[in-house]
């Protein structure tokens, strides 16, 4: 045979395949190394602090804004938020805080984007008044497990006019309990 058969070329075998390893799920780059808490995020420090002193104080806003270029880690922060919000120990007590080294009640559901009490939109889809009224609706509700209900709209610049109306009234006159993080690449066309 001749020395440029992919059979003799040094490091490729064509052989049987390789065993398969251990029962690792295979999880994207950017997934597996998702900041996961307040102390994870890069480059955030000034809104680290912004909200540590507003939790300090118990001035936690109704609606924040995130905003930056695609990519940045804007609705990762919108879910650490969302945990930050809702935090509560295992034992119970406590109220919402930065400090989330430790796994809370709610955290892993949370973090799995499967929590009851903590909604995501993506606006670039759901575009609609109905898709908002959905959202208006539920906000009448108090939470069924957790402190606040979060609702994080993502890509919020897209709404139509007629959708961001309807959500001015909740905005401006929301629950005690509800929470918006809004997250969005375009920050002048809100």
């Amino acid at each position: 045979m001749s020395a440029d058969l992919p059979d003799e070329t040094p490091g490729f075998d064509l052989g049987a395949p390789s065993a398969p390893t251990a029962a690792t799920p295979y999880r994207v780059l950017a997934r597996k190394y998702r900041p996961q808490n307040f102390t994870d995020l890069i480059g955030q420090e000034a809104m680290v602090r912004t909200l540590s002193n507003a939790f300090a104080s118990g001035r936690i806003a109704q609606a924040y804004i995130l905003t930056g270029v695609r990519g940045v880690g804007k609705t990762t922060t919108a879910r650490i938020l969302a945990r930050a919000l809702n935090y509560e120990p295992m034992e119970g007590g406590g109220g919402p805080s930065l400090d989330l080294s430790v796994m809370g009640r709610h955290c892993r559901d949370i973090i799995e984007s499967r929590h009851v009490d903590v909604m995501e939109m993506d606006a670039a889809s759901n575009t609609s008044i109905n898709d908002i009224r959905e959202i208006i609706e539920g906000s009448r509700y108090r939470p069924a497990m957790a402190r606040y209900k979060v609702y994080i709209i993502d890509e919020v610049h897209m709404l139509s006019t007629a959708a961001f109306n309807g959500l001015l009234k909740t905005l401006e006159e929301p629950p005690e309990h509800v929470k918006f993080v809004f997250a969005t690449t375009e920050i002048r066309k809100v």
